[in-house]
């Protein structure tokens, strides 16, 4: 199945100052760590318990400082709810879920 991808308008905010902040994180998060998402979006991320346990999570590491992107998986698309360093995304996911 070729998956569609949406932003939540937070989660595109999330990945415009992190861009804006660090282009080469940008790009990375980009041209890298989405597509591997939207190609397997169960292998790729993990099923969050409790009050997110509709989310799905996708960790990665860059520059020593560990990332989350937080998505929902829905019928025929992908929604990005959060990005950024783990405790303030997951803050914010919980806000937007």
């Amino acid at each position: 199945m070729a998956w569609v991808f949406k932003f939540h308008p937070g989660a595109a905010k999330d990945l415009y100052k992190m861009a804006k902040k660090n282009k080469p994180l940008g790009t990375l998060i980009i041209e890298s760590h989405i597509p591997k998402i939207i190609a397997n979006p169960y292998k790729a991320g993990h099923k969050k318990e409790g009050i997110l346990s509709c989310v799905w999570g996708y960790n990665f590491t860059y520059q020593g400082i560990n990332y989350r992107m937080l998505y929902e998986i829905h019928k025929d698309f992908i929604r990005f709810l959060a990005m950024g360093v783990h405790d303030t995304a997951y803050r914010k996911a919980a806000g937007r879920a």
